[in-house]
């Protein structure tokens, strides 16, 4: 090949190079552009790591990992990942199955002989939501206190099914923090060893752990929630309640290697079937003050993990967002809420208070305190007479009257959610 023909192959090269540069640099732009509002306007706190074609073209923090003393979030900031943790505990239990050392087909009495239907619950029902134990199992004043697998599990035993195990499927983390000790049992090794042993080493995250309250856990960010004020602190809880279901910290970037370890067969064949689902690794979750998303295409055509320490509704807006940016699309919808909350103007709040549910069976109570009203823990602020606002999910709560006056049902509307609950 003569030097000239060199030459046009090298400018080529570059150009392609600076192409695929210029291209990875409007994107993070983009992605840099959006979220600025919502930074602004203090409704995202948080880590946001974003990927094209299997490379990481954004990585940033924002906001306030701890408020009082302005301390700001960094990129190797702990954060709770909430619901994130399940898969983990899912891909424990397919290794654990690999070695033979549990079935999907075992019954809980194998594990826990005097756990209440035990006999009829199989360890494939605790993974797939079909156990019938309910999502939560305590009040939130019990959820503050450590606990151990075992002692957690006793209250578990203590809560009444919500079905005959089997027959339908509700979300429940107190069924995965079950199966969480039924894999200690199982193994012979606690859950935070089963984590570092099958999930975190074969990964690569070495910013990850288990809660445990008593430690003292470097770089973690705190809980926080919004009034319409700014930030507030989150209630304080103590995680070990939610041992194998929401009990695991970590930071963006090695939740990302998670993922991404499902996807390159990490794992193993069996845990990279069960969760790329249409073309996607996803697993998203919220608890208390810290919520969490991750999502991951199958080819690594694009991918991102949202972190936050700030529970509110315009973390779903941030990441349905970004979706939108990483697959070229243009972003639905940018626009930083700002609801007008105003003096009550209900004649007496107590017209509100009872119990109500919705058809799968979750329930909350509105409650009335220190002359506010509350669904079980959120705050609802007034919008206008019967309607109120609540700032976690950014959901309009509507109480409905029936012919008498009388509040019958309550419409709760969100950014990507209409729930109906009724008056028991």
């Amino acid at each position: 090949m003569t030097g000239s023909k060199i030459g046009v192959v090298l400018t080529l090269l570059l150009f392609g190079l600076l192409e695929n540069a210029f291209a990875q640099t409007d994107t993070a732009k983009r992605i840099d552009d959006f979220l600025r509002p919502f930074v602004q306007a203090g409704q995202f706190s948080g880590e946001v790591v974003a990927s094209e074609n299997g490379r990481i073209l954004y990585e940033k923090a924002f906001g306030m990992a701890n408020a009082e003393l302005k301390v700001p979030n960094q990129l190797d900031t702990r954060i709770g990942i909430a619901s994130i943790t399940k898969p983990m505990t899912s891909v424990i239990l397919t290794r654990l199955i690999e070695e033979k050392k549990i079935a999907l087909s075992d019954t809980l009495s194998k594990y826990i002989p005097d756990f209440p239907n035990g006999d009829k619950i199989t360890i494939e029902m605790l993974a797939r939501h079909r156990s019938g134990i309910p999502h939560r199992v305590m009040p939130p004043e019990q959820e503050t206190v450590p606990y151990s697998s075992a002692e957690i599990v006793e209250k578990i035993k203590q809560a009444k099914l919500l079905f005959e195990p089997g027959t339908q499927e509700l979300y429940s983390s107190a069924g995965y923090t079950v199966l969480a000790r039924t894999l200690e049992i199982a193994s012979g090794k606690r859950y935070a060893q089963l984590l570092q042993e099958y999930v975190f080493g074969p990964a690569g995250m070495k910013n990850s752990l288990d809660f445990k309250g008593e430690i003292i856990m470097e770089r973690r960010a705190q809980d926080y929630m919004l009034d319409d004020k700014g930030y507030i602190n989150a209630a304080l809880k103590d995680y070990s309640f939610l041992i194998g279901a929401g009990s695991v910290f970590s930071t963006a970037g090695d939740v990302y290697k998670f993922g991404e370890a499902i996807i390159d067969g990490k794992y193993g064949t069996g845990v990279k079937t069960n969760w790329i689902r249409n073309g996607t690794v996803t697993a998203s979750g919220s608890t208390n003050g810290h919520r969490s998303y991750l999502e991951i295409e199958q080819q690594k055509k694009y991918g991102y993990v949202v972190l936050s320490n700030l529970s509110c509704g315009s973390f779903d807006i941030v990441q349905a967002g970004l979706r939108e940016i990483l697959q070229g699309k243009e972003v639905t919808n940018s626009k930083v809420p700002a609801p007008k909350i105003i003096p009550n103007p209900n004649k007496d709040l107590t017209d509100f208070l009872g119990h109500y549910r919705m058809v799968n069976g979750t329930e909350t109570e509105i409650i009335l305190k220190d002359g506010s009203l509350y669904a079980t823990d959120l705050k609802l602020y007034p919008t206008r007479p019967d309607c109120f606002f609540e700032y976690k999910y950014f959901g309009d709560v509507c109480f409905v009257r029936d012919t008498e006056g009388k509040a019958k049902e309550i419409s709760w509307k969100g950014t990507n959610f209409n729930l109906t609950w009724t008056k028991k």
